[in-house]
């Protein structure tokens, strides 16, 4: 039994980050639906969701002081300080810049270990799943390549 066990010990997704995307899940996918909802009967536009984390900063009052009244805020992971971010009507350009003066500014006031992730989602082609697994998956890898400060950016069309 115990050599089966460890032949598959590599396989799957280690509990931290799975953890981390079913609280993902949890908290945008009703968001993610009603902007589905809105952009099929014509009422919406693309949207942006991101994922930040950082180091020595109040990163929720930060992030309350950037956002627009529509954007909508999630806390992901409160002993890692990490929030996922909801920008409804938000095209390529603008979310990307959104996002780029949320962490120059983190910075700015003494965050460190800033991670960033952003997708712009254009249509409702795409699994609320996939878009979760990107998210996450992207920023796992900025933060695994310590990447401070950059934003790990894509779209989905």
């Amino acid at each position: 039994m115990e050599e089966k066990r460890n032949k598959h010990e590599n396989e799957g997704i280690k509990e931290g980050p799975f953890k981390q995307l079913i609280r993902l899940l949890d908290e945008l996918k009703n968001g993610i639906e009603i902007l589905y909802y809105l952009m099929d009967s014509g009422k919406g536009k693309s949207f942006v969701t991101a994922l930040i984390s950082a180091d020595g900063i109040d990163l929720t009052a930060e992030i309350i002081e950037q956002k627009r009244e529509t954007d909508l805020l999630f806390e992901i992971d409160q002993e890692k300080n990490l929030y996922a971010i909801l920008c409804q009507s938000t095209e390529v350009d603008g979310g990307y810049y959104f996002i780029k003066r949320l962490v120059e500014s983190v910075q700015k006031k003494g965050g460190k270990n800033v991670y960033c992730s952003e997708i712009n989602v254009k249509n409702t082609d795409h699994p609320i799943q996939e878009i979760a697994f990107r998210l996450l998956n992207m920023y796992s890898r900025v933060k695994a390549q310590k990447s401070d400060g950059e934003i790990s950016y894509y779209a989905l069309s």
